[in-house]
C-alpha cells in the first residue's frame, strides 16, 4: 500500500508519517468549542461528566477546596489566571493535574489555598463554572491525572456513512489499540509553530535569532495587524518604532520589546522578559520536535522500539537520534546551557507508544462522524485523530 505523506506543517513538527496506513476520513474538528469535549479522568478512573452531579462530600473545611472547572474556549493558565484575580490571589494558590484545550469545552479538578465555597461561588466568569465542591487536606497535583476522555465531533469528511465506517473499522484494525506517542501541533503552537525553532536557537546560543524567531516571524494564521507588525520587525529590527505597531494584546511581545527599545543587544535579558514556564517550553519543544522525528523514522522502518529520549546533556540516545541531532547541528553538549542555566536540561524518556482505550463511534452520518475514546496522560487527541483522518484537520 503506498504511504500517505502527511501536511507539510506536520512533516515539519517532525511527524514524518503515520502508524496505519490506509486512507482517512478527511474532515475538521474544533469547527465549534462543543465539537471538542474533554473530561478528565482522576487516578481512580473517575471521569468528571460534563453534565452529571457528581455528589462530592463537602466535608470539614481544610486547608484546600477542591473544585470542578468547567470551561468553554479557555485555555486553562488562563482560566486561572482570571480565577485568582476575581478570587484577589496568587495564582500559585490555585493547582491542576495538566491543561486542557483552549477551543474545546472541557472539565477538570483545580485546588485552591485557604479559600471557601462562599469565595468560589461569588465568581463569576464568562464560560466558566466552577462545581463539585469539596475540602482537602492535600492539594491537587500534576500526577493525579491518569489521563482524558475526548467526544470529538469531525465534520466535512465527503463522505457517505458506510465509507466513513468502513475506513475507520479497517484504521482501527491497523493500530491494534495503539498509537504513535507523538507530540501534537498544540506542543509547538497552532496559529504559530515556532517553540521548537526558538529552542533551537537558544541551544545554539543565537539568542538574537532565538529572539526574533518569537518576535518577527510570520505565518499565515495570524491577523493582519500581528503580520504586518512582525514583518516591519523582521525587515527594519526597529524595537522602538515595532513597539509603536504591536497590538497591545500581545503582552509577551510588548514586553520583551519594551526591554530592548532601551537594551538593544542584550537578547539573553530579552529571553528572560518571557516567564521561566515559557521560557522552558521552547528547550522541551526542541525535544519534543526531536523525539517526533526520531519515532517516525522507527515506525517507518518498521522497527520496534519501547521508548525513546528527550534528548538532554545527560542521557543515552539510540542511533538514530544521534543520527538527527547531528543533522541538526546540534550535540547533547547544547543541553548545557551556560548563558541561561535554567533552561539546561538533563534528558528524559518517553514512551513511543500508548494504548487508546474506550474507542466507539457514537453517531455516524453523511459527511460527519462522533467518536469518543480515552487516552493517558501527556497522549494528544490529535495525534490519534491525525491517523483516522489523515489530512490538515485543524
Amino acid at each position: 500500500m503506498k504511504k500517505i505523506k502527511p501536511p507539510e506543517l506536520e512533516i515539519g513538527l517532525g511527524l514524518e508519517t503515520y502508524k496505519s496506513r490506509s486512507r482517512g476520513i478527511g474532515g475538521r474538528i474544533k469547527t465549534n468549542p462543543e465539537d471538542f469535549i474533554v473530561e478528565e479522568i482522576i487516578k481512580d478512573k473517575r471521569v468528571l461528566e460534563i453534565d452529571s452531579e457528581m455528589n462530592f462530600p463537602v466535608g470539614d473545611e481544610k486547608e484546600y477546596l477542591h473544585f470542578t472547572l468547567q470551561k468553554t474556549n479557555w485555555d486553562t493558565l488562563r482560566a486561572i489566571r482570571e480565577i485568582s484575580n476575581r478570587l484577589g490571589i496568587s495564582k500559585k494558590r490555585l493547582n491542576f493535574a495538566g491543561t486542557k484545550d483552549k477551543r474545546a469545552i472541557t472539565t477538570q479538578r483545580v485546588s485552591v489555598w485557604k479559600k471557601t465555597i462562599e469565595d468560589l461561588k461569588k465568581v463569576g466568569i464568562k464560560d466558566i463554572i466552577l462545581r463539585d465542591f469539596q475540602y482537602s487536606d492535600k492539594r491537587i497535583n500534576l500526577g493525579d491525572l491518569w489521563g482524558n476522555r475526548f467526544t470529538v465531533v469531525i465534520r466535512d469528511t465527503n463522505l457517505g456513512v458506510n465509507e466513513i465506517r468502513e475506513r475507520i473499522n479497517r484504521i482501527e484494525i491497523e493500530l491494534d489499540g495503539k498509537m504513535p506517542n507523538y507530540f501534537g501541533v498544540q506542543r509547538f503552537g497552532t496559529t504559530r509553530p515556532i517553540t521548537h525553532l526558538v529552542g533551537r536557537e537558544i541551544l545554539k546560543c543565537n539568542f538574537e535569532e532565538a529572539v526574533m524567531i518569537y518576535l518577527a516571524k510570520v505565518f499565515k494564521g495570524e491577523n493582519d495587524e500581528c503580520k504586518n507588525a512582525r514583518q516591519f520587525l523582521s525587515e527594519t529590527k526597529d524595537f522602538k518604532g515595532a513597539l509603536k505597531r504591536f497590538p497591545k494584546y500581545l503582552g509577551y511581545e510588548n514586553a520583551m520589546l519594551n526591554f530592548l527599545a532601551n537594551n538593544p543587544t542584550d537578547f539573553v535579558g530579552t529571553l528572560r522578559r518571557l516567564p521561566k514556564k515559557l521560557r522552558l517550553m521552547f528547550v522541551h519543544a526542541y525535544q519534543s520536535y526531536i523525539f517526533n522525528k526520531s519515532l517516525s523514522r522507527y515506525i517507518d522502518g518498521g522497527m520496534e522500539i519501547e521508548e525513546l529520549p528527550l534528548v538532554g546533556y545527560n542521557i543515552e540516545i539510540d542511533s538514530i537520534t544521534s543520527e538527527i541531532i547531528d543533522e541538526e547541528g546540534i550535540s547533547q553538549e547544547f543541553f548545557r546551557i551556560n548563558p541561561i542555566p535554567e533552561l539546561s536540561s538533563e534528558g528524559s524518556f518517553r514512551k513511543c507508544f500508548v494504548k487508546f482505550e474506550d474507542f466507539n463511534m457514537l453517531n455516524c452520518s453523511n459527511n460527519e462522524l462522533d467518536i469518543q475514546f480515552s487516552l493517558p496522560r501527556g497522549s494528544y487527541a490529535t495525534v490519534l485523530l491525525r491517523e483516522f483522518m489523515k489530512n490538515q484537520y485543524w
